[in-house]
């Protein structure tokens, strides 16, 4: 259906009277619609777009933006390339916020964010493609806008309001679509259910395979996030939030698919050297501690020991760079191959990590 709440205000065929009418009508039925066959949303991909471009600047006020261009640049043509492999009618825009929680989110219309702290858990650019088609599937699929739709056919008194807010003019839909972009920020950070999330998955790990990268350092990475999870008692990424599917099933779920996907021709890409030299400087936790992420290139002969003895002083801290590059403590290493350090001001020193099972 092509009609557009938002657009409708501007017309001038509709009475408010007729436009409130409408509105109450469009939710009911919605509500009376079998799950199945509600396809049906209260606004329209340009709607999609408004309200994603009205979000943006209040995302980048709430979580700042990272100021590292060449960052920035990395991550956008990594995003753009997965988007280029799918079926997308909309113009993305990626960026790194300066936030330390392990986060990706994403609002409607193409407006992709990672934290900088999501990315510093990463260790290869395939895996960071995994999480940018994670969330462009949220975009393409309209999952925002479907959920708005599911929301307000409870919530008819709220739908008037927007409504009527709307049909009062142009300063009027400013604010309906900031009540919508309200909604909207809950799914952002807190996911969009189990339904969309498992779609997200497998639409995602298909776009990231199609532009040639290995769907399978996904699911590992959702394996690290789950280990982190039950680790540290906190939720980590929207995707393993209470309102989506049990992580286990997910994960199992995702492997499978990931399995039937390598089976398909064509190369795969993991380029971990890439994607790791590209966070050398990164922040890394809070600002007020001053730690960065630094690369190290092995050179042979080096073991994760004799790494963190030279490099870190102790060479007991070899399980905590085994974890951050997402390696066993006993792993070998090969020359050229380059790894992350977390360093301070204060003289290189490790974060504490949780341990690779």
């Amino acid at each position: 259906m092509g009609w557009c709440a938002l657009c409708a205000a501007d017309s001038g065929e509709w009475s408010r009277r007729q436009f409130l009418l409408a509105m109450a009508q469009a939710v009911l039925a919605t509500s009376l619609l079998p799950e199945s066959a509600r396809a049906f949303t209260l606004y329209d991909e340009s709607g999609d777009t408004t309200i994603g471009r009205e979000a943006d600047p209040e995302i980048l006020k709430r979580f700042g933006y990272y100021e590292a261009p060449d960052l920035q640049n990395y991550v956008a043509q990594v995003g753009q390339r997965v988007v280029a492999a799918s079926d997308t009618r909309f113009n993305f825009q990626f960026k790194v916020v300066d936030h330390t929680s392990i986060n990706a989110m994403a609002l409607p219309g193409g407006f992709v964010y990672v934290t900088r702290g999501i990315l510093a858990e990463m260790n290869d650019e395939a895996q960071l493609a995994g999480i940018l088609g994670h969330e462009a599937t949220h975009v393409n699929s309209r999952h925002g806008a479907k959920l708005m739709t599911k929301a307000m056919a409870t919530q008819i008194a709220t739908v008037l309001g927007v409504g009527a807010a709307a049909a009062a003019g142009s300063a009027g839909a400013a604010n309906a679509v900031g009540m919508i972009s309200n909604h909207l920020a809950n799914y952002m950070l807190l996911g969009y259910g189990r339904e969309y999330e498992l779609e997200a998955d497998e639409v995602g790990l298909r776009h990231a395979r199609r532009a040639g990268y290995d769907p399978r350092r996904m699911v590992s990475f959702l394996r690290w996030m789950r280990r982190n999870d039950l680790f540290r008692g906190q939720r980590l990424y929207h995707g393993f939030d209470a309102t989506h599917p049990d992580t286990a099933t997910r994960i199992a779920k995702a492997d499978t698919m990931a399995t039937l996907l390598v089976a398909e021709p064509g190369a795969l890409e993991v380029r971990t050297n890439e994607f790791r030299a590209h966070l050398d400087g990164l922040r890394y936790g809070e600002a007020k501690d001053q730690r960065r992420i630094r690369t190290y290139v092995v050179r042979p002969g080096d073991t994760l020991g004799s790494i963190a003895k030279n490099e870190m002083r102790d060479e007991g801290r070899r399980f905590e760079l085994a974890s951050l590059n997402d390696l066993r403590d006993n792993a070998e290493l090969t020359p050229g191959t380059r790894l992350k350090l977390v360093v301070s001001g204060g003289g290189p020193t490790m974060d504490l990590k949780l341990t690779p099972q």
